[in-house]
């Protein structure tokens, strides 16, 4: 075989190699994903928020199975503030830490947090809200839509401004 020959083998070798790698790589784009305009999340997985991406901008149903407080603030049409967490998890502590402090801020408002790991205080909440795991945080408005939702930490300036938004409409 001649060196040029021997060159294009080897060009032809990578060309084909890089596109198996970009192949398997995904090529490169962006996979299509649904969201809302007001939906903040942080360190969630994309294939999590595409799940939860049918919750958001809906309205919330109650059950039978599901917490009186959560009724009670809907049918008052307040905001409501969900957080699901598991106690001892650093994560976890931090956002329930965040959400307790800004509770003093929202008085207007209703703050639910349950253990996770305690399904009876929070009854079919979480099968509503499509919860995926802790922390994960839901924010409902007036009209009882979802608005946003947070798998994982969430700083306390963003859910802040979110907080002010819900309580706007």
């Amino acid at each position: 075989m001649t060196v040029r020959i021997r060159q294009w083998v080897l060009v032809l070798v990578l060309a084909l190699g890089l596109a198996v790698l970009l192949a398997a790589c995904g090529g490169g784009g962006s996979p299509t994903s649904t969201t809302a305009a007001k939906t903040t999340r942080t360190t969630a997985p994309q294939s999590v928020g595409r799940a939860v991406a049918g919750v958001l901008q809906t309205q919330v149903a109650s059950t039978q199975e599901t917490p009186e407080e959560f009724i009670v603030a809907m049918g008052e049409a307040r905001p409501i503030a969900i957080l699901f967490y598991v106690p001892g998890s650093v994560d976890d502590a931090k956002v329930l830490d965040t959400f307790k402090s800004l509770q003093v801020d929202f008085p207007g408002y209703t703050f639910l947090a349950y253990d996770y790991r305690n399904p009876v205080a929070y009854g079919d909440l979480s099968l509503l809200l499509q919860v995926n795991y802790p922390p994960e945080i839901v924010l409902i408005d007036r009209s009882g839509k979802v608005q946003n939702i947070w798998n994982g930490y969430v700083d306390e300036g963003t859910l802040r401004q979110c907080l002010i938004n819900i309580g706007q409409g």
